[in-house]
């Protein structure tokens, strides 16, 4: 836009009044002057030829489109109607045959002859191409930093499958010919001609043997006849001066029947690590979209995964990074050959607390702790695990004074679920032996899952009770479900009033037809329990209720009226004729401060069947 040449020359004025546009051709520049009432209140431009169009108003130029220029709501709040364009969109003929010879209007559709609806074709088409242009330079720069990714290292495939299956093959067996076939070399081969490494004679399933075709060392499968394993990997690769890359893959280890093993890998995510000066953002993300990688958008909905971290290049690659500070950590978490979800660690790296847990469960060996707790972070820096991250001890970071209960969690490599029970037993002084911790964790039972029990047997007491139960009445369950049974069924005994701290209650000896039976007694006594219920909450209401009767009660020979003696009469009768008198607290408070009173009108004939509910005032007023 020729901007020095728009301000240097003077508009062309007018006299009109109201809303009034000029134009002017200042070389390939279209100006249209803006005035209203004969003040001047911007100068539009268009470029005839490349079709840029921009708005002074007030010394300051805007890309805004003709709507705006001339007071027009932006079309994108709603269109406007050609009244309103019509009033403010008014010149001479002559000027609007200059736009339309400018603008070229032979060349618009024919909706888009008038001068107005040119400008807008215009100025939309020039939109449409910006940002055609726009993405298509986004694209190239894209491409261009992908490209400038490296080649995956060596051997990547051989790592992966020995991180996750140690490198092993198996012998496994195809049903259709009766013979097995090694994964490592694709052979097939009788059963008779495997042998035994240890040089035992009788084959078991899991025994490893050796391939009569290639030699190998094989584990021996009686049944399978593939194995199919998926896992997830990242690879941190230093690229130049400028930035560092953190790569996640997906991969399958593919063993099938009569085939060689496959190591498939796809990589998902490439995150691009900005190196100093560059502080913010730290990183770039960018997704694999059906065979490119994007970081406008993610419509394949691909995530980072827990998974290995490839031992090499790490540390020059963080180096300079906003990453720096995990460096060390990672290159031994990665050659310890852990787990993790190394995307999270890395977005935590500002919260100096969870990098020092972090490291603190590592050395110390909390291998499925450090697991899970990497699991709990966020892209803001916040972790919502179990640990306290403001503990300076081990001891504080668990929560839990007795050291021997923090290694008993490294012994068993107990998880955020072991602290939990670990954190009860010392709490309440309970002993928990190996067997009951080893059968919490197996069923992954929460230490609220287990609240009538706990206050009434041991934990050892209540293991053999839910598994006895499990095996007698419950077969085919978990025992998570069983446990779900108890609790349920001691809430309906403390409903019932029962006493549930009775060994003849809380114990039941085939809990599944107690606790069929306390459904059956609940449905029977409904209304007696809800009517309790409501007397209980509303017990002022029910005395100022059984105190009116004399005063409102009536009787006729077709109607009579009777006041309720209970709020859970009202809640039926509301129920019944379909209206708000027992739907809501209001009136039983207003009942409560003497407010208001409710009455039933009945038909003498059918004096059970709910008919009219009456409103009536303390003075008598029905309302």
């Amino acid at each position: 836009m020729k901007k020095v040449l728009v301000e240097s020359t003077q508009p062309v004025r007018t006299k009109k009044t109201g809303w009034w546009i000029t134009v002017q051709l200042l070389e390939d520049i279209l100006v249209l002057n803006v005035f209203q009432n004969r003040i001047l209140q911007a100068r539009h431009c268009i470029n005839r030829n490349t079709g840029e169009y921009m708005t002074l108003r007030d010394g300051e130029w805007k890309a805004q489109r003709i709507e705006d220029a001339i007071g027009l709501q932006p079309a994108w709040y709603g269109w406007n109607s050609q009244e309103d364009i019509k009033q403010h969109f008014r010149m001479t003929k002559e000027d609007e045959m200059q736009i339309l010879k400018a603008l070229h209007a032979d060349d618009a559709p024919a909706y888009r002859k008038k001068a107005y609806d040119l400008i807008d074709y215009r100025e939309t088409e020039r939109g449409r191409e910006m940002r055609e242009k726009t993405e298509l330079n986004r694209v190239a720069r894209v491409k261009a930093l992908m490209n400038r990714i490296p080649e995956l290292p060596e051997g990547l495939r051989e790592w992966i499958d020995r991180q996750e299956t140690g490198g092993e093959n198996y012998a496994l067996k195809d049903r259709e010919t009766g013979k097995w076939s090694c994964s490592c070399c694709g052979g097939s081969f009788d059963k008779t001609s495997l042998k035994r490494e240890d040089g035992g004679e009788i084959l078991r399933d899991h025994d490893s043997v050796i391939c009569p075709c290639c030699g190998t060392t094989i584990r021996y499968l009686s049944r399978k006849q593939k194995i199919d394993i998926r896992t997830h990997f990242a690879c941190v690769q230093p690229v130049d001066h400028e930035m560092s890359v953190v790569r996640h893959f997906d991969a399958e280890i593919l063993c099938h029947k009569g085939r060689k093993k496959a190591v498939v890998i796809n990589e998902s995510i490439r995150i691009v690590l900005w190196k100093k000066p560059r502080l913010s953002p730290p990183c770039d993300i960018y997704y694999q979209q059906y065979g490119y990688f994007d970081n406008k958008s993610n419509p394949a909905n691909r995530r980072e995964y827990s998974g290995y971290l490839y031992d090499d290049g790490i540390e020059e690659a963080f180096r300079d990074t906003a990453y720096e500070g995990w460096g060390r950590l990672f290159i031994q978490m990665s050659a310890a050959g852990l787990k993790l979800n190394y995307n999270w660690l890395m977005a935590m790296r500002e919260n100096a607390p969870f990098v020092s847990v972090t490291e603190m469960l590592f050395r110390g060996r909390f291998y499925r702790l450090l697991a899970e707790t990497s699991e709990h972070g966020t892209y803001w820096g916040r972790y919502y695990g179990t640990l306290k991250l403001q503990g300076k001890r081990i001891e504080d970071v668990f929560d839990i004074k007795d050291r021997q209960k923090i290694n008993r969690i490294r012994d068993k490599n107990g998880g955020e679920l072991m602290v939990k029970w670990m954190r009860w037993s010392e709490k309440h002084h309970e002993k928990l032996s190996d067997r009951v911790v080893t059968w919490l964790l197996q069923n992954n039972i929460g230490v609220s899952e287990t609240a009538w029990t706990k206050v009434r047997m041991s934990m050892e007491q209540s293991m053999n009770y839910f598994e006895r139960q499990r095996r007698e009445s419950y077969k085919g369950k978990s025992v998570k479900q069983v446990i779900s049974q108890y609790e349920d069924y001691m809430g309906m005994c403390e409903k019932l009033h029962k006493d549930t701290t009775d060994e003849m209650v809380y114990r039941p000896r085939e809990l599944k037809r107690r606790h069929d039976e306390a459904v059956l007694e609940l449905e029977r006594r409904n209304a007696e329990l809800k009517a309790e219920e409501y007397s209980k909450k509303f017990g002022e209401a029910e005395q100022v209720l059984q105190t009116i009767g004399d005063k409102f009660e009536y009787s006729g020979e077709e109607y009579f009226i009777m006041v309720p003696k209970r709020i859970v009469d009202i809640v039926a009768e509301g129920n019944y004729l379909h209206h708000c008198a027992g739907a809501t607290d209001r009136y039983f408070d207003r009942i409560k401060q003497r407010e208001t009173y409710i009455c039933f009108l009945r038909k003498t004939a059918e004096p059970d069947t709910p008919f009219y509910t009456i409103e009536v005032e303390p003075g008598g007023t029905i309302r």
